[in-house]
């Protein structure tokens, strides 16, 4: 199994009191998966997903990556582990205003420590994703659906086992959003797993394996149209 959490809880604080935005979610990724996690704002989805990608640290529960778990490596294993093998497509901006849009998308292997090269890769991506007109622009002058692209080109660079994504069409029209759900798709093919949590419908129906988030808990939806597929994962 490539991602496999069990019973993860997130807990935070609010005033004098606190409050569980992950209820004891379990859920297991298999190489080749193309998993959705569809439910309605507030959730729980963007926490879980960001669990699930080793960049926040559950409260209670274990997640493990290729039988790792995750959360005992060394800060500098599991930025390594994140920046090589988990490519991750946050909500907001993300990307970094002071480098080119080509830039940013080499930046992972800035982060690993190499030479910057790579540069036909990287027009590769941005071309793929429909902004290869945007390359030596900067952040500042993008709309946020053109962030959120280049984001999923950065995203995709070191060619990572999983893809994790929230909510990754939620700036784009009905005709982009189409082209990048058929691009995910495209790299699901060549072998990456993927994860999307959406609130979207459209964008939903395009997994092999549904689950939905109600308050927290994680059940699936029923959608499951891989071959043998089994539902797996539990609330």
């Amino acid at each position: 199994m490539l991602l496999r959490a069990h019973d993860l809880r997130k807990e935070f604080s609010r005033g004098n009191a606190s409050f569980a935005a992950v209820l004891g979610a379990s859920l297991d990724v298999a190489e080749g998966d193309f998993i959705t996690v569809s439910g309605k704002s507030g959730s729980g989805k963007t926490t879980l997903v960001t669990m699930l990608a080793g960049l926040l640290r559950p409260t209670e529960g274990r997640l493990a990556f290729d039988g790792r778990d995750v959360y005992s490596l060394s800060d500098k294993q599991l930025a390594a582990l994140r920046n090589r093998e988990i490519g991750f497509v946050p909500q907001g901006t993300s990307l970094l205003g002071n480098y080119t849009v080509f830039d940013n998308v080499r930046m992972p292997q800035v982060f690993a420590g190499k030479e910057k090269t790579g540069s036909d890769r990287a027009a590769f991506l941005l071309e793929a994703v429909g902004v290869g007109h945007l390359a030596k622009a900067f952040p500042s002058s993008l709309s946020g659906g053109e962030m959120r692209r280049v984001a999923i080109a950065r995203a995709l660079f070191n060619s990572p086992r999983l893809l994790v994504a929230d909510e990754p069409t939620a700036d784009l029209d009905p005709e982009n959003s189409r082209m990048i759900m058929d691009f995910f798709a495209s790299a699901n093919a060549r072998g990456t797993a993927v994860i999307i949590v959406t609130h979207e419908n459209d964008a939903a129906k395009r997994g092999t394996l549904g689950f939905v988030m109600r308050a927290g808990e994680v059940t699936p939806s029923g959608a499951d149209t891989r071959r043998g597929g089994d539902s797996r994962g539990q609330g």
